[in-house]
């Protein structure tokens, strides 16, 4: 990775200016930087330009020979940690039972005995009919665990159900459910709350190896960097998480700027990230995150109206409304900013009830920015109070994947307004985009921009205003817009170079080159942190 000088010059770049500080169709194609930092942006050969028209200077230059210069993209909602965890193990998204049976059967052969197995991403349409049977065919001594899709279930077999002492006499777990048969026996699948003490057993392991838990982090956020992220909401949750991310930044090798949360019903974790280390520029300290309900693919969000395909449920809700006033009140005491979970349109409602109750008594709760994440789905009458209650919708586009499934969970009239970022933008809304990766099957903020633009019916966007979800939006979503997010002198220099300018579907309905953009180089704080052609990015 080559290394720019700590003041220089991009020249000849194509640089959509997405700041309301100027108008709509402003461009630029220079920017002077100086300490990681943006001096001045404009055009080369005006009166205050530090570059003529023929890319003379007294600094070094950049070439950028035409490429689209725009904010790096914030993904609002991430788990950097399992994003590195998974990049090395087997995706089962997209396959059918047949598939999944061979892929893990291949895996039993090259693993030692006895150690456990594990793989990512299956999910109900392509694999309807999960059970512990299935994997037991293939080993009854291995542990073995298949993590659904979202992160909010999983598929293990007899050995794994041994080690985790379920039997047909456990009871479900308050905030989860441990699926049956007829006779009782549980299935193997495990939902919500049953599953968290395989997670919990993974990320103990990580963290118990410094140097493992630095390497998983590393190896997501220059994930992160291939696809022109600079900054992240993550779900960091442990302290081991965020004294690796303060020692990965002491040596220089943090590609991306990070905002760290910890998790609400983990009280002892939750004291650990309170006083972890953290700076104000690169590892922040970032909100509390709790769990308002589940997801749509689990049938556990939710919902004030039952599910279409499962009449007798309605999803469920982790906290009773005594319960969420409580943890808001005292959120809002603290002049700590939530990260509230919240898929389904009663959690949605939920969470609004007890704002609104709250806002009565205290202002300070509508100035918090308290987060709504994922909203998939808002009843209509909701969508107003976000803007007046002061609450940030944090949404995930990259859902928008398999508009059938929906369709199935919530009928045709439900589906068609799930995901309401049209509905919301025009309601005044604060919204910021995001990825949750790796709980979706992509993460890359072009993915998602495309998917809340091309999506069919009345809730989709224009270009410009998804790029700026993902940019500017996600740094209000975390309150730092005064300094990153836009492009713009006196902001960071984090910025992400395209083969293509997406924004010309706007002014011209060309979807070419929204269809055709990649990702060319992504710059941090002055520095590149990923080129596509290593060493391109070099001012001269």
């Amino acid at each position: 990775m080559s290394r720019a000088p700590r003041e220089y010059v991009i020249y000849e770049a194509h640089i959509p200016l997405l700041d309301p500080r100027y108008s709509a169709d402003t461009v630029a194609d220079s920017l002077h930087i100086v300490d990681g930092a943006i001096r001045w942006v404009g055009r080369a050969g005006t009166a205050d330009a530090p570059v003529d028209r023929d890319g003379r200077s007294r600094l070094p230059v950049h070439d950028a020979r035409g490429a689209t210069v725009l904010p790096g993209f914030i993904d609002n909602h991430v788990h950097t940690l399992i994003t590195g965890d998974q990049a090395s193990q087997p995706h089962l998204y997209g396959m059918a039972e047949a598939e999944i049976v061979r892929t893990v059967r291949e895996l039993d052969r090259q693993l030692t005995p006895g150690v456990p197995l594990s793989a990512y991403g299956w999910d109900y349409p392509f694999w309807p009919e999960p059970h512990r049977r299935v994997l037991d065919a293939i080993t009854i001594d291995r542990p073995i665990v298949l993590y659904q899709f979202s992160g909010h279930g999983a598929c293990v077999n007899s050995a794994m159900l041994r080690v985790l002492d379920i039997t047909r006499r456990t009871p479900d777990p308050h905030d989860g459910h441990i699926e049956r048969d007829s006779d009782g026996e549980p299935t193997g699948i495990l939902r919500e709350g049953a599953s968290r003490p395989i997670h919990v057993r993974r990320l103990r392991e990580i963290h118990r190896n410094r140097q493992l838990a630095e390497e998983l982090l590393l190896r997501g956020l220059e994930t992160f960097a291939r696809h022109g992220i600079t900054g992240v909401g993550d779900n960091t949750w442990y302290a081991g998480s965020a004294f690796a991310l303060m020692r990965l930044r002491k040596a220089g090798r943090l590609p991306c700027r990070i905002s760290c949360w910890s998790l609400g019903r983990s009280p002892r974790e939750a004291l650990g990230m309170r006083f972890a280390r953290y700076d104000r520029r690169f590892v922040r300290r970032g909100p509390v995150k709790h769990f308002l309900d589940g997801a749509f693919s689990t049938r556990t969000a939710a919902l004030l109206e039952p599910y279409d395909d499962d009449p007798e449920n309605s999803g469920a809700r982790m906290f009773d409304d005594p319960a969420l006033l409580g943890v808001l009140r005292r959120l809002t005491f603290r002049g700590r900013q939530g990260a509230f979970h919240a898929i389904g349109d009663r959690a949605v409602r939920q969470f609004l009830d007890a704002a609104e109750q709250l806002s009565q008594r205290s202002s300070r709760v509508t100035r918090l920015r308290h987060r709504l994440e994922h909203c998939q789905l808002v009843s209509p009458p909701d969508i107003e109070r976000f803007a007046r209650l002061g609450v940030h919708a944090a949404a995930q586009p990259h859902a928008i994947a398999t508009p059938e499934k929906d369709e199935r969970l919530l009928g045709r009239t439900r589906a068609a307004r799930a995901y309401p970022y049209r509905s919301l933008l025009d309601a005044g809304a604060a919204l910021s985009f995001g990825s949750d990766s790796p709980a979706e099957a992509t993460f890359a903020p072009l993915e998602g921009i495309r998917r809340a633009v091309l999506r069919p019916g009345a809730e989709r966007i224009t270009v410009r205003e998804a790029i700026e979800c993902y940019t500017a939006g996600s740094a209000r979503a975390e309150g730092t817009e005064a300094w990153k997010g836009s492009i713009g002198a006196g902001m960071a220099a984090d910025f992400v170079f395209l083969s293509h300018d997406p924004t010309e579907l706007d002014r011209s309905g060309d979807e070419t080159a929204l269809r055709s953009a990649a990702v060319t180089a992504t710059v941090v704080n002055g520095q590149p942190v990923y080129e596509q052609t290593p060493g391109s990015f070099h001012p001269v």
